[in-house]
């Protein structure tokens, strides 16, 4: 059983070809029965593959997209994927609407896979904070920068934050009163 990769997609560029890939996703998403049988339903990254005229058994489609939506003229959507994002899949949706173009953030923890490919930050931020506290509250966030980070970090903690040796010290120092505390910062690496 593989690890699943969790990935947020966001496909820009002309108007009309947007229109036309959220159109096409969201008929195949509107099927009762997939146009290419299998084990994910109708929106498994496989029939997109098809209706784009590709052969899924050639490219890397092993997974599902949700979350389909349009805001103003961008198309964004979720992936879950075994171990890696399926992006062999976006290049053919680039390939068949020549002025679209993606980015995306994937997460899969078990394997430390953290990465976008936003280097600009224009649609995901660049680090995600994951905490427990003493008292067991749990928070996971998004943000830009590490500055970010450390002044959230002190807003929920009530302590002064400057440095990952800051949120060492503290956590250690919790962890006497409840094991369960946890403070992880995954920076996605740009690819």
């Amino acid at each position: 059983m593989p690890n699943w990769c969790s990935t947020a997609y966001v496909i820009d560029g002309d108007a009309k070809e947007v229109k036309q890939l959220y159109e096409l996703m969201k008929g195949l998403e509107e099927r009762e029965t997939p146009s290419v049988e299998n084990g994910f339903g109708t929106t498994w990254l496989g029939c997109l593959v098809d209706v784009l005229g590709g052969d899924w058994n050639k490219i890397y489609c092993r997974g599902d997209w949700s979350n389909l939506e349009m805001e103003q003229d961008i198309l964004k959507f979720s992936t879950e994927t075994a171990w890696d994002p399926c992006n062999e899949v976006l290049d053919l949706i680039c390939e068949k609407f020549p002025s679209l173009s993606y980015y995306y953030r994937s997460e899969e923890p078990l394997m430390c896979l953290f990465q976008t490919n936003d280097s600009e930050g224009q649609y995901f931020d660049r680090y995600l904070v994951d905490v427990c506290t003493p008292e067991g509250n749990r928070f996971s966030k998004y943000f830009p920068d590490l500055d970010s980070v450390y002044e959230w970090l002190e807003e929920i903690w009530g302590y002064s934050i400057i440095s990952d040796e800051d949120i060492d010290k503290l956590t250690e120092e919790w962890e006497n009163i409840n094991e369960s505390v946890y403070c992880y910062i995954e920076e996605f690496k740009v690819v």
